[in-house]
């Protein structure tokens, strides 16, 4: 969104940048418009003759309206305050209106413009660091995810050389493969994730005097966490 730029009329009027403003400071109870607005407690600060145009002040806020608006006696005050020009005068201070306006308006154009370079500018910005933040996220969980599937490997060679059926005739394992499915998020645990996979195994059979093979499918889940090493929850069996 563009900051605003007052327009060069409310610019013009609000700093009297007008050729000609006659000030007259006057006070009313209340002034009822010809559109029928009413205003109550108002003060005609200044009338711009050329413009065409006077100033109140209501409740500290200044109003600038045609004069055409206010009603037939305050008009008429505003005349015998100001100062008799000429037809020669009264084009004069008009055309140095004209060019105040369009002075004003070129700045204010200016500004504008100034503001929209600057927004953009700030947008390109917060694009840009959003960018960044999301490839370094990305970045993170991939390593995250890297680092989750080394360990589940690690562990679950362990686990089918050493571990897996105690009491049974497995003995010493001469050979293995295991394959993993890639880590995957468990809803609602922050940081824990779930491998499955198959491991595949050949064995000293310990009551047969021979060999053994075979496979097994598995699940792990895996908790990891910023500031320690993934840790094995568990290993089920299929």
């Amino acid at each position: 969104m563009f900051r605003p730029i007052l327009s060069a009329c409310a610019c013009l009027l609000a700093t009297h940048l007008w050729a000609m403003v006659v000030e007259v400071n006057l006070p009313y109870p209340e002034i009822r418009l010809k559109d029928g607005t009413l205003f109550t407690e108002p003060t005609v600060k200044s009338f711009n003759p050329a413009a065409g145009t006077a100033t109140l002040l209501m409740k500290k806020v200044l109003i600038s309206l045609p004069v055409s608006l206010l009603p037939d006696e305050v008009v008429l005050k505003l005349k015998d305050l100001a100062p008799v020009l000429t037809k020669e005068e009264l084009e004069g201070e008009r055309q140095k209106e004209a060019a105040l306006r369009q002075q004003s308006a070129e700045n204010a154009a200016r500004r504008q413009k100034q503001a929209e370079e600057e927004d953009k500018a700030a947008r390109a910005d917060t694009r840009l660091l959003n960018v960044k933040a999301a490839e370094q996220a990305l970045a993170r969980s991939s390593s995250g995810l890297d680092e989750v599937a080394k360990f589940a490997e690690t562990q679950a060679r362990i686990y089918f050389k050493y571990r897996d059926d105690p009491h049974s005739n497995i003995g010493a394992v001469i050979a293995s493969d295991l394959t993993l499915e890639n880590p995957e998020p468990v809803p609602g645990w922050s940081g824990r994730y779930r491998v499955t996979g198959s491991a595949y195994r050949q064995y000293v059979n310990n009551q047969a005097s021979g060999f053994g093979r075979g496979g097994k499918e598995f699940e792990m889940l895996i908790q990891t966490s910023e500031r320690e090493k993934p840790q094995l929850i568990e290993i089920q069996i299929k």
